[in-house]
């Protein structure tokens, strides 16, 4: 017997191009919804991945002072030491960052590099016989917990790397009106529309601060933070690179000897140290057209704001090793107090 197969009448038909216009609008609608929400889970990670970054910081502090006694100095210099073969003055020695690595699981990367000497801090080229010792060891190395992964800064310019977070030496009191108390510790230099160097934070020049230094309470004051983001030129146009390091790498330190109201440049004229930052200005303050704030610059900015691009703050280490995110709309007056290790106010709300 034979097998007929019968084919349906009903023949199929395509989409029109109307109908397939339809679709493509209502996936692309799909996909314009659902991108933010990829955007801020990847942002939630990357701002994560940067707390982490700055609980490894806390760790290494803390057990820094559990070993040393003290915390390590904000930067410090290469005393007596000149610098590219000069005969008098000092050289670049290191930030808090050097001293840091054997507690951040680099301690092979600490014991090659040399610390004493000329500019061990400074590896530009040509910086004298520590600096260039140095530079060919790190020029092309990366640490893991250097860096903010939502920074948008370059990894390095020329052989210094960039890093993204700073030490906080202090707080600034403009005088007048501005109602944080004026903390005696603090030095005015006329560079960069005026410069103040502070020492009433933990991270200080050429000085090693112990936990009992902390008298407002190590859960109420800071002791690291981000300079992440980037900030405008006075033009307006340009970006100007924020970090204190970022002219110069995560490992400079200064030329100047003591610590303020006490620097001295000896003769240098130097008035520089990187890496660490007097809290002066609002978080992720930019200048506004043909307008710069006092203290602001990539290689002169010892008043850099704390900024980053994660959306809305930064984060910050307080001194008993916790992180917290810190809005940029906290009152600058608790940011100064925040930064402070012992102006006796309290914190209050922030």
């Amino acid at each position: 017997m034979s097998t007929t197969s019968f084919r349906s009448r009903s023949s199929l038909r395509g989409f029109t191009l109307v109908e397939l216009l339809v679709v493509i609008a209502i996936i692309g609608i799909l996909i314009a919804l659902l991108l933010p929400a990829v955007q801020a889970a990847r942002e939630a990670a990357r701002r994560s991945q940067c707390t982490n970054n700055l609980k490894q910081y806390g760790l290494g502090l803390h057990n820094y002072h559990d070993t040393h006694k003290a915390f390590p100095a904000g930067v410090s210099c290469a005393e007596g030491v000149p610098r590219n073969g000069g005969s008098s003055g000092n050289s670049f020695g290191p930030s808090f960052h050097a001293p840091l690595m054997p507690f951040m699981e680099q301690s092979a990367l600490y014991d090659q590099m040399v610390w004493v000497g000329e500019s061990p801090g400074y590896v530009s080229e040509g910086a004298g016989s520590a600096g260039d010792h140095n530079r060919a060891i790190m020029v092309d190395l990366e640490l893991p917990y250097i860096r903010c992964p939502t920074t948008r800064m370059p990894r390095r310019t020329y052989f210094e790397v960039h890093g993204s977070y700073c030490g906080i030496e202090g707080a600034a009191s403009e005088g007048g009106n501005d109602p944080f108390p004026d903390p005696g510790t603090q030095q005015h230099h006329g560079s960069n529309g005026g410069q103040i160097f502070a020492s009433n934070g933990m991270l200080i020049a050429n000085k090693w601060l112990k936990m009992r230094d902390c008298t407002d309470g190590t859960s109420n004051v800071m002791i690291m933070s981000e300079q992440s983001g980037t900030m405008y030129r006075d033009d307006g146009t340009d970006v100007e690179r924020s970090p204190a390091g970022s002219s110069h790498g995560w490992l400079m330190g200064t030329r100047l000897r003591g610590t303020p109201p006490n620097l001295d440049p000896d003769n240098d004229n130097d008035w520089r140290n990187f890496n660490i930052v007097t809290v002066r200005h609002p978080i992720n303050a930019r200048p506004f057209l043909y307008q710069i704030y006092p203290g602001f610059g990539s290689s002169l900015g010892a008043n850099n704001p704390l900024n980053s691009n994660h959306p809305g703050g930064v984060n910050a280490l307080l001194t008993d090793g916790s992180v917290q995110f810190f809005a940029e709309t906290i009152h600058l007056l608790t940011l100064k107090r925040l930064a402070a290790r012992n102006d006796g106010s309290p914190v209050g709300q922030y």
